[in-house]
C-alpha cells in the first residue's frame, strides 16, 4: 500500500509558467485527504521551492519537502531545516578552480536563501534566477564565502560546454567526493558525495516512519533516478530522459504539461 507520494518539480510537478497547475493541486490535495503523505523533491533552494508552493495554495496543506537535491529536508510548518547535508568549502574551492582555471564557458553557482552568487551570466542562468526569483551577485573572491553553509553548485550553460566541465571534474582530485547530475540540459548539479533525493528520502522514511516500500516516487531527471529506484512504486514523465524511463514502473502518456503528475498518482492510487 503506497502511505507517501514524492515528486519532482521541473519537468514533473511544474506545467506551462512553470507552476503546479490546478489539476495537480487537487491532486496533491487529495493524496492528504486520503491520510498520505505528499512531499515534493527538488533541486530547487529551500527559498524557491517555498515560492512554488505557496504560489499554487499548498503551504497549508503540504508539510514536507526536499530541496538541494537532497540537501535539505525542509518542515513549512515549523519554519526549519530537519536535515541538512551541507558541502565542505573545500569542495567549492575545487570545483571553482576546475572551472576557472580550465575557462569553460559556464557559470558557476551556489545559492544561500535567496541569493545566487555567480561567476557569469548567461541566458541559461536567466531561467534558474528568474523561477526562484533570486538576486544575483558576482563572485569577485570564493574565499570570500568559506563561512557560509551551501547544499549545492549548480553549474550553468550550454550542454557541450557542461559536458567539458563533467570530464575535468571527473578526473579531478574531487572527483571521489562528489555526485555529479542533470536536472536539465542546461543545469548540472554538484552534491557531495552521499546527498541525493534518494538520501534524503530514506532519511525522512526513518523519520515519518513510512517504509520506503510503501513511497510512490516521480520524476524525469537524472538527479531523480535513485529515487526512483530506491522507492518501492515509481513513475517517470512522458517527457523523462530514456534512462529515467528504464529506472521507473510505469511512464506517463501526458507530459509535465499536460498534468502527467496526475495521471501517475491516479495509476498507482484510486481515490
Amino acid at each position: 500500500m503506497i502511505k507517501m507520494v514524492a515528486a519532482d518539480m521541473d519537468g514533473t510537478s511544474l506545467g506551462p509558467n512553470e507552476a503546479i497547475s490546478e489539476k495537480n493541486s487537487e491532486t496533491v490535495k487529495k493524496v492528504l485527504e486520503s491520510g498520505r503523505e505528499f512531499l515534493f523533491a527538488s533541486g530547487r533552494p529551500t527559498f524557491g521551492m517555498l515560492g512554488l508552493i505557496k504560489k499554487a495554495g499548498l503551504d497549508d496543506k503540504v508539510r514536507y519537502f526536499i530541496a538541494y537535491n537532497g540537501g535539505v529536508v525542509h518542515d513549512i510548518k515549523e519554519g526549519k531545516n530537519l536535515y541538512v547535508k551541507k558541502l565542505d568549502f573545500s569542495i567549492i574551492k575545487g570545483v571553482y578552480d576546475i572551472v576557472m582555471d580550465n575557462k569553460i564557458d559556464i557559470s558557476f553557482c551556489i545559492h544561500e536563501k535567496n541569493f545566487i552568487f555567480i561567476t557569469q551570466d548567461n541566458k541559461e542562468l536567466e531561467v534558474e534566477v528568474s523561477s526562484n526569483h533570486q538576486t544575483k551577485v558576482f563572485i569577485k573572491d570564493i574565499n570570500d564565502y568559506k563561512d557560509i553553509d551551501f547544499m549545492k553548485i549548480l553549474l550553468v550553460g550550454k550542454r557541450e560546454n557542461l559536458d567539458i566541465a563533467v570530464a575535468k571534474l571527473k578526473e579531478s582530485n574531487v572527483s571521489d567526493d562528489i555526485n555529479l547530475m542533470f536536472s536539465l540540459d542546461f543545469l548540472l548539479e554538484v552534491v557531495p558525495k552521499g546527498s541525493d533525493k534518494s538520501v534524503a528520502l530514506k532519511w525522512f522514511s526513518d523519520y515519518s516512519g513510512i517504509p520506503l516500500t510503501e513511497v510512490l516516487s516521480i520524476g524525469d531527471g537524472e538527479n531523480d533516478i535513485e529515487m526512483l529506484k530506491e522507492s518501492g512504486y515509481s513513475a517517470a514523465m512522458s517527457n523523462a530522459y530514456d534512462h529515467v524511463k528504464e529506472s521507473a514502473d510505469y511512464v506517463t502518456e501526458n507530459d509535465n504539461n499536460a498534468d502527467g503528475l496526475t495521471e501517475a498518482v491516479e495509476h498507482f492510487i484510486k481515490f
